[in-house]
């Protein structure tokens, strides 16, 4: 590369994490400049439905709702089922608010709080009726001139529709296909893709330098401190330090057979994310930290469809929460109260059985019948068009379990005795539908319990549900500023990760819709902050900065950060 290419920061990675801390680098002077290894910018980010998970927000008073740090706090102990300590527990709270405040105040990304429940709306400390959960409202690119055509577009959101607009206008006749169309003309995104737009043209406002189709080969060190990047097209040098937020390494099968608790499961992200930045802070000596977790994610596959030259894998999300659906195993039994969060559903997929030495609910099938495909999209098949190849079908149950693999006489009993509690509203072995989480994707047409209905018009159908994830959980162990520890505590100087490549808040647990992103983009918040002025949060490896080598581990006495 040449001299033009001089810079301060080298961020990797183009998601919501990395654009946040090549902002905040760039608002303390320094040059920026951010390598993003496919052709598009916004990884994960910008296929993901954009909210943000953020206790104690402004925006809570707009649903008339009010919050506290301590519930928050103790909701999320138990959501992370003491995996995480207290110090990261409040780092993040303390981080959350400030982050949300700059994206308001410093970027054009705008949001607005809905009432998506959190995840264990009946738990302590659980907000039931939403507001934690941050939209991302609709930003317009026509000014930009080309920025639209920079950002990656993924296959499962609307991108010009909020997420809460999405939610209530899913059914026929309720969406403002005017709006919509008018929206798509004038480059209008949101979700996901939204909050990239409007991190990518603050990055542009501030000028800081992308460079696509450009993968991290390696890093540069001198003396124990990293110095820069090695690229295929020459290295690139950085004069205070390298941010590493280049995702999870979901796409890896060596790093996944070598880590995860379920090797098997599918990847939903574009699969850019095969661990480049893990591999490069593993070599510097950094130590890891939840290898074995990630946001795990129920699956379903058409093997006919691709995303990026890769197999698409759909997430599988309010087909099992409405009614006239349950999910069963080989035994023909339901196992799961189906409308649970997809992380802890997913969990149940994972389940061993001791005697027969193999996961005791795989393989596992959503089980509907053709009132249920008339009236709802399953596994990307449209409402009421017909049933694709690679469901499985039956003239009756007995001939669906036949043609499934499960037991018949199971099938047909689980059925039978689900049928006659439905009708009334009731599921006594689960409780599906009891809590304001389960009824979210429930139908709202429907009165009583929106998730249960019978399941009694022929033919029968079903797709097979795996495990699969949105990204991998755990990753290089940070200080509060963002930089990366080596196992004795003390930080590798010149070297910050953010994102799903660091270890992040949420432990094994999945707090509410937004999660990912809230640890995402509070790690962002730090590491940018990293490289301001002293007091800003400190000069990347200056004495006496939390993360300064030889100081005791910041993960014993991390505070927030205002």
């Amino acid at each position: 590369m040449n001299v033009s290419d001089a810079t301060d920061v080298v961020v990797v990675g183009s998601g919501g994490a990395g654009l946040l801390a090549a902002c905040l680098a760039a608002d303390a002077g320094r040059r920026v400049t951010v390598l993003e290894s496919t052709d598009r910018l916004g990884g994960t980010t910008a296929v993901s439905g954009g909210m943000i998970w953020a206790p104690e927000n402004p925006m809570l008073g707009a649903l008339g709702l009010t919050d506290s740090g301590d519930a928050a706090r103790r909701y999320l102990k138990r959501v992370t089922e003491g995996a995480v300590p207290d110090a990261d527990i409040d780092l993040f709270l303390g981080t959350v608010g400030p982050m949300v405040d700059y994206l308001l105040s410093h970027t054009p990304v705008r949001v607005a709080a809905i009432d998506r429940p959190d995840y264990h709306s009946d738990w302590p400390g659980a907000l039931p009726g939403g507001g934690r959960c941050l939209d991302v409202l609709p930003y317009a690119t026509a000014g930009r001139p080309g920025l639209l055509d920079r950002i990656r577009v993924g296959p499962h959101f609307t991108a010009a529709l909020t997420y809460d607009e999405r939610q209530r206008s899913r059914w026929p006749g309720t969406r403002d296909e005017t709006e919509v169309a008018r929206r798509e003309r004038d480059g209008v995104v949101a979700v996901g893709a939204g909050l990239v737009a409007g991190l990518v043209a603050a990055a542009d406002d501030r000028g800081v330098r992308f460079r696509t189709g450009t993968p991290a080969r390696g890093l540069l060190s001198d003396d124990n401190r990293i110095t820069g990047v090695r690229t295929d097209a020459g290295d690139l040098p950085a004069a205070l330090g390298v941010v590493l937020a280049s995702g999870g390494f979901e796409w890896n099968t060596v790093l996944r057979r070598a880590f995860l608790r379920e090797p098997a499961s599918a990847p939903v992200s574009p699969p850019g994310n095969r661990g480049d930045g893990l591999v490069m802070a593993m070599a510097a000596g950094a130590a890891l930290d939840a290898m074995s977790d990630a946001w795990w994610a129920p699956i379903v596959q058409d093997p006919d469809e691709t995303y990026d030259g890769e197999p698409l894998t759909r997430h599988l999300v309010a087909e099992r929460c409405l009614p006239g659906s349950i999910l069963v195993d080989r035994t023909g039994r339901r196992f799961v109260n189906e409308a649970v969060n997809y992380n802890d559903i997913t969990r149940a997929l994972h389940a061993f059985d001791p005697t027969l030495h193999r996961l005791r609910h795989s393989p596992a099938y959503l089980v509907f019948d053709d009132a249920f495909r008339r009236r709802y999209a399953v596994g990307g098949t449209p409402a009421g068009a017909p049933p694709p190849g690679w469901w499985r079908h039956g003239t009756s149950l007995a001939e669906l379990a036949k043609n499934c693999g499960v037991d018949e006489d199971g099938l047909v009993r689980t059925v039978a005795g689900f049928n006659t509690h439905a009708r009334d509203g009731h599921d006594p072995e689960f409780g599906r539908g009891e809590t304001e989480h389960d009824r979210y994707y429930g139908d709202d047409r429907q009165p009583g319990n929106p998730c249960l209905g019978p399941i009694e018009e022929p033919p029968y159908h079903a797709v097979e549900v795996r495990s699969g994830m949105i990204g991998t959980k755990g990753g290089v162990r940070t200080g509060p500023t963002g930089a990366v520890l080596r196992a004795d505590g003390s930080a590798i100087p010149g070297l910050y990760a953010c994102g799903n490549v660091a270890a992040g808040p949420m432990g094994p647990g999945y707090p509410g819709s937004g999660a990912t992103l809230a640890a995402a983009l509070t790690g962002g918040y730090r590491c940018g902050r990293a490289f301001g002025p002293p007091g800003s949060g400190g000069t990347p490896g200056s004495p006496g900065t939390p993360d300064a080598p030889g100081s005791s581990d910041p993960r014993h006495n991390a505070r927030g950060v205002r």
